[in-house]
């Protein structure tokens, strides 16, 4: 009881103190005050313009002001303070108040963004100086996407730059695609540079370990590069240690994954009036009993209401990890920087997951004036695990929802409705499996040498190996088993590739009379690899206790064996010229010879040359057009070469043929289909790019517009060959594609003050592709070269096109039905577009069918960062236009859509008599409406939510005490929410394929 007066008391009494306090605060302020006196000044540019909300603020406190439309302001401070002047696009200005009472200040525009410093062809470069295109991505962007694939971390980062899904299954990568599709049967992936070095895969990079990305993307960035440059360049140099004491960071997160879909499917009530309808089409249009329509376990489920779920049980959350450590030190001599990656992934479909353990060390030693050396090496283990069938969703969205899941022992039921065509696909999910084991390792030494003032030399020498395994068993009670009597099967695979690259890379700068600069780079390259393959598969094995491991004892073995070696040899220049930062002249050239061409073109060359003026650095713009506080006008033409993807296409195959000769099988070999073509030459692509560079305002608003031209010709086709001649086919260099297209950058600081920052951003992309000219053939002689229908090649059209007949609507009772040969048509079919009706009712092969390209018309990206005090926010939203897919859910009976009762499918407005506006065919029992595949292109246009984080720093008061430099805790979101009328998990993928997962995580970035 006194112990509780006594709080009282207290608590009284501290109600007096924090009064007594107050008042001492106040009185303080008030002899503080009057101790601060007001000071104005003016702020200008180095124009001497007046710089209207500057902000300016006394150092070590949080009293600020901003200037006023002529520049000016007024603030109080004591007598010795300092005043930090600071605004978009300009460098920051500290000033010392003791004994001013009015101030002028000059502020110069920032050099940082321009004097950046980015990596080009065998090089590096101020941004101010590049005029080729080249995109630079901020790895601290990159980092922001929750994923482990670096290549989905560049999703609408660069204009130009396509990236579409692969796959989404843990540990999978995306594809890659710079300024449309330009070949054929060639890559049409970039090649990815890491630190000089060619490398397998862009995630073959921590990318916790990148400093630096570049994409080159026209022909004069590339041309340096020759071989397999004609797809584009993406340069990545990684971190490497500081002078100073050893620093210690951390990034990491953990979170779930989920899927989104864009379709309903038809509950267990549709599902059984989808199978009633589809009876009574063929029964006169007369229900059936439903004893008469069901198997007695689906009539079990149609009369108890309890129906199947698959997808629920098919599906699950997923969950991922990624962490990341890496530690910097170095001094005068020596620097070290090292890094290690955990990446841990267990898939929304159960049974699937990636492991994945990443090391780096990369260290720089000085040992004279004039010479350093340098080691790279890092090294990647990852193992994953996979159902080995690629319908797993498809499977779990068309199995009929009627039926059974599992026998009364508690296994899973073969046929759950009790129907052969729709097994239970749970089976496959636990019953098969597929183990993939990688290993790779790249190592690469180098020296600098300073031979002369201006003058060094570099050697680059690698060394990168891949090792690959997988073992792929299906158990005795698995599907394929079950077909099987019972027994197991699978395979086990060993691949292994080696690759060496020695690079000579001489480069001298020369500056005469202060305004002309000068730079010659020289390259003399060696590459060679040797790839490796063995796969025995094996059916029939009796016993599932060895996997498979027992393919020893298995009924059938088939090896398979395959290799090969490549080597490229490559000289190349280049030219630098600029004067005085205004007038840029480059001309570049290499040469390649490749093992893989025809013994009588083995080599390509390939030149480029640009110019560039850099029209803000002129006088009369600096006084007279001082908005414009950059604009750089840029001009390249050059070419790069394209190599087919396999050695050997050159040479004519031969084909292996077992005899019986005296009772005894022996081996020989046949010639093969392929055709040797001696003059197989390079692929070239030609492009014309012109650019402008801009920024207004004092560089609030930056961008870059670009239009560009690329023919590519000399295409690798297989060229299809009259049988007489006993070959079929023949690699040949035939035809032309061109790509033209549009790019537009743009990028500006909205709001800029002490606390608050808000910076938008967008790209909008453009190509246009088209076949210029195939086989040159006009067999018609209509004057217009002859499309190649076979191949869907049309002349003038995309690389990529679907040709088929388009539906325009449903037939109705009463309508005049034409006769079709072959295909009777009843009120409820699909109803085709028809070019010429006088010609016929019969759909004309050559007139009807449609023409609709594969590619987007433009896509692009929005983005917004916000930073409010130790808040930040930023978010990516990604969008594809005009681009239509083939969705075969739509029509395929395999896939569950032909709506003939046996397997669920995407639910739709089907017609019936009573239901005439549906916009679905009838359904009908044993086949599928006529011409129900022309309703499989759909629009697959979408707009994406790509990424969305918040995160919080920090402050350095809460940090200090810990030892830690920084400390950010953040929350991050991927693709959340997509906008599209494609009937899929994705729009850039089937229901088939593992479609990409909505991923929410929570991280940590730490630094000691």
């Amino acid at each position: 009881m006194k112990q509780n007066k006594r709080v009282k008391m207290f608590c009284r009494e501290g109600k007096y103190l924090k009064l007594v306090l107050v008042l001492f605060m106040c009185i303080f302020s008030t002899t503080i005050n009057a101790q601060e006196s007001p000071i104005s000044g003016k702020v200008v540019d180095n124009a001497g313009l007046p710089l209207p909300g500057v902000n300016v603020h006394v150092k070590g406190s949080t009293k600020g002001t901003q200037t006023d439309f002529d520049g000016n302001f007024t603030i109080s401070t004591a007598p010795k303070s300092t005043l930090v002047f600071s605004f978009i696009g300009m460098d920051e200005v500290s000033v010392e108040t003791e004994n001013k009472k009015n101030l002028k200040v000059v502020l110069k525009p920032s050099s940082q963004a321009l004097d950046e410093i980015i990596v080009v062809g065998y090089g590096t470069k101020k941004k101010s100086d590049v005029i080729s295109s080249v995109a630079s991505v901020k790895p601290g962007d990159m980092t922001k996407v929750a994923t482990s694939d670096v290549g989905e971390m560049l999703r609408g980062k660069a204009a130009g730059v396509q990236v579409s899904l692969n796959d989404g299954g843990p540990g999978s990568s995306s594809s890659i695609q710079i300024r449309g599709k330009k070949s054929i049967n060639g890559s049409n992936e970039p090649i990815v540079i890491a630190d000089g070095i060619v490398i397998g895969n862009i995630n073959d990079i921590n990318a916790n370990d990148i400093a630096s990305l570049e994409i080159l993307k026209d022909a004069a960035a590339q041309s340096i590069y020759g071989a397999r440059a004609s797809n584009g360049v993406i340069l990545i140099t990684t971190k490497r240690g500081k002078t100073g004491k050893a620093k210690i960071s951390y990034n990491g997160f953990s979170g779930i994954q989920t899927i989104n879909r864009n379709f309903d499917v038809y509950s267990g009530e549709e599902f059984a009036q989808l199978k009633r309808e589809a009876y009574r089409t063929s029964n006169g249009g007369v229900y059936r009993p439903d004893d008469q329509v069901f198997t007695p376990l689906e009539l079990e489920s149609v009369q108890s209401g309890k129906y199947i779920d698959w997808e629920k049980l098919v599906l699950r959350t997923g969950v991922t990890n990624n962490h990341s450590v890496s530690i910097s030190s170095g001094t005068e001599k020596t620097s070290i920087f090292s890094s290690i990656n955990y990446i841990n992934t267990s898939g929304v479909v159960p049974n699937s997951d990636y492991e994945k353990v990443a090391m780096r060390v990369n260290v720089d030693q000085r040992i004279t004036d004039w010479l350093k050396v340098g080691m790279n090496v890092s090294l990647q283990f990852s193992e994953s695990n996979r159902p080995n069938v690629g319908n797993i969703l498809n499977n779990a969205i068309n199995t009929s929802p009627l039926g059974q899941v599992y026998n009364p022992d508690g296994s899973f039921r073969y046929l759950p409705g009790g129907i052969q065509e729709t097994p239970n696909p749970l089976i496959d999910v636990y019953e098969t499996n597929t183990n993939e084991l990688n290993r790779n390792d790249i190592m690469n030494v180098f020296l600098d040498i300073n031979l002369a003032k201006g003058f060094t030399y570099k050697l680059n020498a690698s060394r990168r190996s891949w090792n690959y395994k997988a073992m792929s068993f299906n158990t005795s009670k698995s599907l394929s088993g079950i077909a099987n009597s019972g027994q197991g099967s699978g395979y086990i695979r060993f691949q292994d590739n080696v690759e060496y690259q020695l690079s000579n890379i001489l480069h001298y700068n020369l500056n005469v009379a202060e305004k002309n600069h000068f730079n010659v780079t020289g390259v003399y390259e060696l590459t060679s690899s040797e790839y490796n393959d063995f796969r025995n598969s094996a059916s029939r094995i009796p016993s599932d206790i060895l996997g498979i491991y027992g393919l020893e004892s298995a009924f059938l073995n088939t090896p398979e064996i395959g290799g090969n070696e490549r080597s490229l040899i490559s000289f190349a220049g280049k030219l630098e010229y600029d004067f005085d930062s205004k007038y840029y002249f480059t001309v570049s050239g290499r040469a390649d010879g490749s093992s893989v061409f025809g013994a009588n073109n083995k080599w390509g060359f390939f030149p480029a040359v640009n110019a560039a003026w850099n029209v803000s650095n002129e006088e009369f713009m600096k006084e007279h057009v001082p908005v414009i506080s950059n604009l750089k006008l840029r001009a390249s033409y050059g070419k790069v070469g394209n190599q087919p993807q396999n050695p050997y296409q050159s040479m004519a195959t031969a084909t292996q043929r077992d005899y019986i000769i005296n009772g005894v099988k022996v081996s020989g070999y046949v010639p093969g289909s392929q055709l040797s073509n001696p003059d197989l030459r390079w692929e070239t692509s030609t492009q014309l790019n012109l650019a402008a560079d801009f920024g207004l305002f004092k560089n609030r608003l930056t961008g870059t517009v670009e239009v560009y031209n690329t023919d590519t010709s000399d295409l690798l086709i297989y060229e299809t060959l009259n049988a007489n001649t006993g070959y079929t086919t023949k690699l040949s260099n035939i035809g032309k594609v061109n790509n033209k297209g549009l790019e537009v950058t743009l990028n500006g600081d909205v709001f800029k003050t002490k606390d608050f920052r808000l910076n938008l951003g967008a790209t909008f992309t453009k190509n246009k592709n088209s076949i210029v000219s195939i086989y040159g053939k006009d067999a018609d002689g209509d004057g217009r070269e002859d499309d190649a229908v076979g191949n869907l090649w049309f002349i003038g059209k995309p690389i990529d096109v679907y040709y088929r007949y388009k539906a325009v609507g449903i037939y109705q009772e009463g309508e005049n039905i034409p006769l079709v040969t072959g295909t009777t048509l009843y009120p409820g079919d699909i109803k085709l577009w028809d070019a010429d009706p006088s010609n016929g009712a019969n759909p004309n092969p050559d007139q009807d069918r449609v023409i609709t390209s594969k590619m987007p018309d433009w896509f692009g990206t929005f983005s917004v960062a916000l930073e409010y005090k130790q808040f930040d926010f930023s978010a990516d939203i990604y969008t594809v236009q005009g681009i239509t897919r083939d969705n075969p859910f739509l029509y395929d009976y395999v896939r569950g859509g032909s709506l003939r009762g046996v397997k669920n499918g995407i639910k739709q407005d089907y017609w019936t008599p009573e239901n005439p506006g549906g916009n679905w065919p009838r359904p009908r029992d044993g086949n599928d409406p006529p011409y129900i595949n022309t309703l499989g292109l759909q629009d697959a246009s979408y707009i994406r939510l790509q990424n969305i984080s918040f995160g919080f720093k920090f402050p350095e008061s809460t940090l200090k005490p810990l030892g830690l430099s920084n400390m950010r805790l953040y929350v991050t979101g991927s693709n959340l929410v997509t906008i599209t009328d494609y009937q899929s998990y994705s729009p850039e993928k089937e229901i088939y394929d593992y479609p990409e997962p909505v991923t929410c995580v929570i991280g940590l970035q730490v630094g000691f």
